[in-house]
């Protein structure tokens, strides 16, 4: 099952996230829905889209599968794996109704508060280019226990990057700690992590003397 194309509205890739990352994403989109006051009215989210109590269950559904995946069996693996185009196809749906509502209602606020972050059409102006926040961020295991690479694309004029790694509350800013500053985006070596732990990480970078917002969450399980 194929996952739709998202509205050139907001920035995401629900394919590149690890499975636990797509749990967690749902999670919080479905949180975000049922707070904001825009979807409070009854019929503001619309038949076929999932409620957010019932969004959020997909979401819970997706990160139990993959924890019980940890273990390498293959039947929890497979179950895993039929849940995923189910979680990204609900949350897909949701998302794109969410930026075709905002630009019907000229409402930039509705999109405000779940999670998603709005693409801003770049400002013309005679003023230097500032840096971007890196994308595509991924992360791997490397042959040797509590150890991992991180990568992102190249930032244009972007001279350094540091890494943000958190094994608690990726929302409290207070769980966060900072490595580097390093010189290169690719393969960034990460050691002396704890095995079987989960961790968080997120990127910025610094050059065109300007620092770059963070870059999207991603999660890994140490090996």
């Amino acid at each position: 099952m194929a996952t739709h194309k998202l509205l050139e509205i907001v920035t995401i890739n629900l394919r590149d996230m690890t499975h636990l990352g797509l749990g967690h994403f749902v999670v919080g989109l479905a949180d975000g829905l049922a707070s904001h006051p825009g979807y409070q009215a009854p019929g503001s989210i619309p038949h076929p889209l999932l409620q957010p109590d019932a969004l959020r269950q997909i979401g819970l559904n997706h990160i139990a599968a993959t924890k019980a995946a940890d273990g390498h069996d293959r039947f929890m693996i497979a179950a895993r794996d039929a849940l995923r185009p189910i979680t990204e196809l609900h949350a897909t749906m949701l998302v794109q109704w969410v930026s075709i509502r905002s630009v019907a209602e000229d409402d930039p606020s509705l999109i405000a508060g779940l999670g998603l972050q709005p693409k801003i059409p770049a400002a013309k102006s005679s003023a230097p280019a500032s840096v971007t926040a890196p994308q595509n961020v991924r992360a791997k295991h490397s042959k040797n226990p509590g150890c991992i690479f991180i990568s992102t694309d190249k930032v244009s004029k972007a001279r350094t990057y540091d890494v943000g790694i958190c094994r608690g509350d990726p929302s409290l800013e207070e769980s966060w700690s900072l490595l580097g500053p390093f010189d290169h985006c690719r393969n960034i070596e990460l050691t002396g992590l704890e095995p079987g732990q989960v961790y968080y990480f997120r990127v910025r970078c610094f050059g065109a003397g300007v620092q770059s917002p963070w870059s999207a969450i991603i999660t890994l399980r140490v090996l």
